[in-house]
């Protein structure tokens, strides 16, 4: 999988494209958390533009950009310089506390599959035993296809059974679901109005065949980690192994 263009993610929320695909997640967002007060969010990745659903309203909301999507390289200068709690950081070493936030959105945060397993091990452990994250990934139903003019064509997009493994390696579980854009953003996020009817359609004449997964988990503390399979195949051997002649008999008893 090619990683994500950094110059491409800050630079695709500058256009007017951009800035309505931001404003149709910001309002499935709110769906899902429609009140926030006195909570803390922290947003991984790129989710600078989706912690705007909860800016001013009384959560306390930090973003923990990627260090690829750090613009002007030569200067260290940080996109959206006008937010006051925003910080360069890598997902696996973010620098938090443990059980710091009640909520955490992960937008343009993975490159691949093993990359999403240590992306979510570090945001669990900053996440509250009682929180929820929430993924917005590509579909695995030609999602990267329909937005190949978009940094969201460069991401992976993870089906049912890799999301599995990756749930099942990070004490995961799923809670809800839901999706958006189910046409290319180059037409579907004209104007808000026209992105939110279109959204609206799909979900009832195509569901399922959104291009943009959101995926809430919480934390699965009582989850078992699988065996590998190769150590089950070692005590299946040696269970059953031939024992040397002369071993396990029992000596006669001495007069």
């Amino acid at each position: 999988m090619n990683d994500v263009m950094p110059s491409m993610v800050p630079g695709f929320y500058r256009t007017h494209t951009g800035a309505t695909c931001a404003a149709l997640l910001r309002e499935r967002l709110q769906w899902f958390w429609p009140d926030l007060r006195q909570q803390k969010i922290l947003g991984i990745g790129y989710a600078t533009p989706c912690l705007e659903a909860w800016r001013g309203r009384g959560a306390l909301c930090v973003s923990a950009l990627q260090p690829d999507y750090v613009l002007d390289g030569e200067r260290g200068e940080l996109p959206h310089q006008d937010y006051e709690n925003i910080l360069c950081a890598d997902p696996a070493l973010l620098p938090f506390q443990d059980d710091t936030f009640d909520r955490i959105v992960l937008l343009h945060a993975f490159r691949d599959e093993a990359h999403a397993m240590t992306v979510l091990r570090g945001a669990s452990r900053v996440l509250r035993d009682d929180g929820r994250m929430l993924l917005i990934t590509p579909s695995q139903w030609c999602g990267r296809l329909r937005q190949r003019r978009t940094p969201f064509a460069r991401e992976p997009a993870f089906g049912a059974r890799a999301l599995g493994r990756i749930f099942d390696q990070t004490m995961l579980h799923t809670e809800r679901r839901d999706e958006v854009l189910f046409l290319p953003a180059q037409w579907g996020c004209r104007s808000l109005q026209f992105g939110q009817v279109t959204d609206i359609a799909g979900k009832v004449l195509a569901p399922g065949l959104g291009s943009l997964s959101l995926i809430e988990v919480v934390k699965n503390s009582y989850s078992m980690l699988s065996m590998p399979v190769q150590a089950r195949r070692r005590v299946w051997r040696k269970r059953f192994a031939s024992v040397p002649e002369g071993c396990g008999k029992v000596p006669p008893p001495q007069s």
